[in-house]
This record gives C-alpha cells, structure tokens and sequence, in this order.
C-alpha cells in the first residue's frame, strides 16, 4: 500500500485483489445454485454436464484470438468489460422455465467469461514485480480461494430462499469486479519488434485470423517446446483440468446421494474446499524453498488421493476433511504453475500464452463436466476414480521432469533456468 496526500492509495496488486475477490465471490453462488437447480429440475445425464459445460464452449473456440488481442491493446480494457457482459445473462437465470433457456444464458455469460480471463491473467504480470513472483501470485490466488470459502456457506443459508438470490448476487459482483478496475492505470502495450510486417499485412479480419495462425499460436507453441519445464506443467495441466471439471457435478451428486437428506452438505463441501484453498494460497510462499517441480508432484498426487478417499465417507465430518485437504493442494499447484510461467513467459507473451492454453484446458475441463455427467448417473465411485487418475497418473509419467532440481527455478536463485526464456526475449 502507498501513502499520498490523500491518505491510504491502495497497489495495483491489491486492487487487482480486489476485483478477482468479487468476481469469484459471485460466481461461486452460481457455482452452487446452477448445478443444483439443474439436477433437481432435470435430473443427471448428458444434458445436465452440457448445460454447465456451455458456458466455457465459447473461450474454448475463441480464446486464443482474444489473448492474442489483449497483448495487443490495453488488458484492462479487456478486463472490465467481461463482468460487464455477463451480468445481465447471470440475472436473466432467474426468469428461466426449460433447459434450454438454462443453456442459452450459460452459452451467453460464456461469452463475457470469454473476453475478461485472458486479460486478467495478463494484468498479473502488470501488477507483479519481478522477484515478487511467489507472493503476488499467492495474493492473487488468495484473493480468489476465499470467496470459495465465503461464497459457498453464504449461499448454503440462501439456498432455502431460491436460487434467484444467489444468481443476483453474482450478477451484482461481476458489475463491482469491473468497477474496481477502473482503478488500474492503462496498461497498452507498446509496439513490438514485428509489429511494422504485421501492419503491411493489414488489420482486418483476414488479417487478424492469419496472424493467430501463422503467428500467434505458432509462437505459443515454440514458447512451451523449447522449455521443458513449462512444457511438463501446461501438459499435466490439461489432464489435471479434465479432472476438475468433473469435480463439480460430482460433490453434487455425492451430497444427493450420500446425505440425501442435507443438500445444503454441497454448499458445506464447497466452502470446506475453499477453506483449504485459501490455507494453501497464504502458505504457499513458506514453500517456496523447496523444488517447484517436487512440490507439483507431491501436492497432485495428495489431492488425487483425498478425491479417492471420498469413496469411503458415509459421514459428513471425513467428507469435509478431505476436501478441505484436496482445496490446499490445488491451491500450493496452482502457485506453483502461475510463479513458473510469470518467470519464464517473454515480456508481453501472457495474454497469447494464456490465451491458447486456458481454451485447451477450458476444453478439457468441458469434456470432464459432460463426462461427469453421464458417469455419476451410475454413482460416484467410478467418477472418483476417474478423477484421481487423470490427476496423478500424468504426473507420475513425467516425475523424471518434475525431480530435476536443475530445471525450476528454486534451484537457480529464483530466474527461469536454462531452457527457458530471459525477460524481454521474444520466441
């Protein structure tokens, strides 16, 4: 925090804080009330994973044109206007009668989901100092994991009033996330080394799409290729994401069918993951002594390990535990992932980086929810098992990777180590 004339000013980091606070807050109501008004409206099966899958089609086909375009202009921008967008198609939920209006809004709010995620990955690099990554990165994400705290308990005392309040909520705290925004100084970027050839190629749509092709993602690619670090985390990524996608269906057909008589367990769940969530974001830079790669493998394959224990709690207090357990190791391999990319990404590279690889894992995340869909239909055993798997079997593949110390940058006096990219490198 910084103090001026006129008092207290706070950082750009906490304001960013502050945005991301609200904006989570608000959508895990509807992160509680979607899934349960559609089970309980239409039951489980394919339609119920597709309909929470929709909301995330739109970034999955689109992204990469959007990073692309962020890295291009002013991020902020970008980040204000995707709460703004997605507001009135959050509180339209509530005037809703068939599945398919359900589906047509999710597909919607999609879309401002679509326009504001790249852009505030890229304002992280904004607000974070060099050297500072581990801490920022740990605010940010705290800033994150305690409205899945809040949010869900909050929403669990809802619940009885309907599921309209808790869509409103969300609407009213998107429309604040883009408010406190307006805070942040423009962040445009300058020109860049190509950007004259890209000009001589025109600015139009054609344009455009031949440069996310023959440039853009080329280059994302090569990025990841050449470092083999950052190639293991984006990978295993992927595998991790189709695993919690599924994650979210699953807690709520382990509440109806385990505590058939305590629906509002969901809620408890949820915040009891959050919980965990925001131990492990405060905590995460005490281990930011040990080995980035050896702390990614431990904490991926405990919470593999706590989602399959859930296969054996018919009571709620084990249930709550090992959720709230799963929450703090997602929280720590969150860190881990987002310090490694900051330090190795070239400068003016997030928004295309994150860009292609959040509608990669975007997808995979879709083919986890519709696949939770149709698989928790036949109980949750199999869906445990299943997510356990994709989250430790891709990591103990690459554990040779993960266990040299030489490629994190925890070995090498916190810079990106050999094979990655020096700040200001272009790929």
């Amino acid at each position: 925090m910084a103090r001026g004339t006129r008092g207290i000013v706070p950082s750009p980091l906490h304001i960013l804080a502050a945005s991301l606070f609200a904006l989570r807050f608000g959508s895990t109501m509807t992160a509680v009330g979607l899934p349960l008004l559609v089970l309980h409206r239409y039951g489980a099966g394919l339609d119920a994973g597709l309909t929470l899958a929709l909301e995330i089609l739109p970034n999955v086909v689109f992204g990469p044109a959007v990073g692309d375009l962020v890295d291009r202009s002013d991020a902020r921008r970008y980040a204000i206007a995707g709460p703004l967008l997605a507001a009135p198609f959050l509180a339209l939920l509530t005037r809703t009668a068939a599945l398919w209006q359900i589906q047509l809004l999710a597909l919607l709010i999609g879309i401002g989901y679509l326009v504001g995620l790249p852009a505030r990955m890229a304002l992280r690099t904004a607000v974070i100092p060099p050297g500072a990554e581990t801490r920022g990165n740990g605010v940010l994400l705290a800033a994150q994991r305690v409205p899945t705290l809040l949010g869900p308990a909050l929403a669990a005392l809802l619940v009885p009033l309907g599921y309209s309040v808790l869509f409103l909520v969300d609407a009213g705290s998107a429309i604040a996330a883009a408010l406190l925004l307006c805070a942040l100084p423009a962040s445009v970027r300058p020109p860049r080394a190509e950007a004259g050839a890209e000009a001589g190629a025109g600015t139009g749509p054609a344009a455009a799409l031949r440069r996310l092709v023959t440039s853009s993602i080329p280059g994302v690619v090569r990025t990841v290729a050449a470092d083999r670090a950052l190639s293991a985390l984006a990978g295993t990524a992927l595998t991790y994401m189709f695993a919690f996608g599924m994650t979210r269906l699953f807690l709520a057909a382990y509440t109806l069918g385990r505590f058939p008589h305590d629906p509002a367990l969901f809620g408890v769940l949820t915040a009891a993951m959050g919980a965990g969530a925001v131990l492990g974001s405060i905590s995460a830079a005490r281990f930011d002594r040990f080995s980035p790669g050896r702390l990614y493998v431990a904490v991926n394959l405990a919470e593999a390990a706590c989602w399959l224990s859930t296969i054996l709690w018919h009571a709620a207090a084990p249930a709550v535990i090992a959720i709230a357990l799963a929450g703090f190791c997602e929280s720590v391999g969150t860190v881990v992932f987002y310090a490694e990319a900051q330090t190795r990404l070239p400068r003016d590279f997030s928004g295309r980086f994150f860009g292609v690889l959040i509608p990669a894992t975007d997808a995979f995340s879709l083919l986890g929810t519709v696949t939770a869909g149709a698989v928790v239909a036949s109980g949750v055993t199999p869906a445990a098992v299943i997510i356990a798997s994709a989250m430790a079997v891709p990591v103990l593949a690459l554990c040779p990777l993960f266990l040299r110390r030489g490629l994190w940058r925890a070995a090498n006096g916190g810079a990106a180590p050999a094979g990655g990219f020096a700040e200001g490198e272009t790929c």
